[in-house]
């Protein structure tokens, strides 16, 4: 009895570890079942149902783990915030130490990196996501309320401008225009490579533009960096 007794803690152990494996499983099974959905059709219109059979399990093993469509969309947009380990890359940039337009351009390479990334995988659920939050606020407060992962693309814009605000000041840089219509170009500038490689590489029959241009993003980021530096006088 006082073997059974020592041996008690480690035996709870072990079966809270082979439980909280097999959930973790299961959850990302449903998660991939709905990333598998996204690819086929539009990320609002994906449905616990649609997910129930792209799993194969039944709807009561679904709905253990996700009970409603809501939360399975904020678990996608929080993997799609953890793919890469690009946040940790842009804290290293900015401890660096570099000149501020070193440390611009290598931000721009890791955006760069990130959107080729991003546009196999998550960017057309990020995409058709953020259209339909335009439309629907509220549906957007109540997904967002469960996503615990920061933007890669937000923050990234967040440290940038950073740089850009600190150099104007300093006068490092002597922007052409204000600073706050720079960045707000390249905020838009960026808003725009992503709809315009997404539209023409994640959907079919969209490749090029009716004008015939072929969107490459990393040509599309190296050309936002030379007119950034353009703009701050650089």
């Amino acid at each position: 009895m006082g073997f059974c007794r020592q041996e008690e803690p480690a035996r709870r152990y072990l079966l809270f570890t082979y439980a909280y494996i097999v959930c973790t499983c299961w959850c990302k099974q449903n998660i991939d079942a709905a990333f598998a959905v996204c690819k086929r059709k539009p990320a609002y219109d994906i449905t616990m149902t649609d997910i129930v059979t792209e799993t194969g399990m039944s709807q009561g093993g679904v709905y253990k783990y996700f009970n409603n469509i809501d939360l399975v969309l904020a678990a996608l947009i929080d993997k799609a915030n953890l793919q890469g380990n690009y946040i940790e890359q842009i804290d290293e940039i900015m401890k660096s130490g570099d000149s501020p337009d070193t440390i611009l351009y290598n931000l721009y390479l890791v955006s760069e990196q990130y959107f080729s990334g991003m546009l196999i995988s998550y960017n057309k659920m990020l995409f058709e996501l953020s259209t339909f939050f335009i439309y629907n606020p509220e549906r957007k407060k109540r997904i967002n309320e469960n996503v615990t992962t920061s933007s890669t693309f937000e923050y990234l814009t967040q440290r940038a401008s950073e740089i850009i605000i600190t150099g104007a000041e300093n006068g490092y840089f002597r922007p052409v225009m204000p600073v706050e219509d720079i960045m707000a170009f390249i905020i838009a500038s960026f808003d725009g490579i992503i709809r315009d490689v997404t539209l023409s590489k994640c959907y079919p029959g969209r490749s090029m533009s009716e004008s015939g241009v072929d969107f490459n993003e990393k040509n599309l980021i190296h050309c936002l960096y030379s007119s950034t530096m353009f703009l701050l006088g650089k």
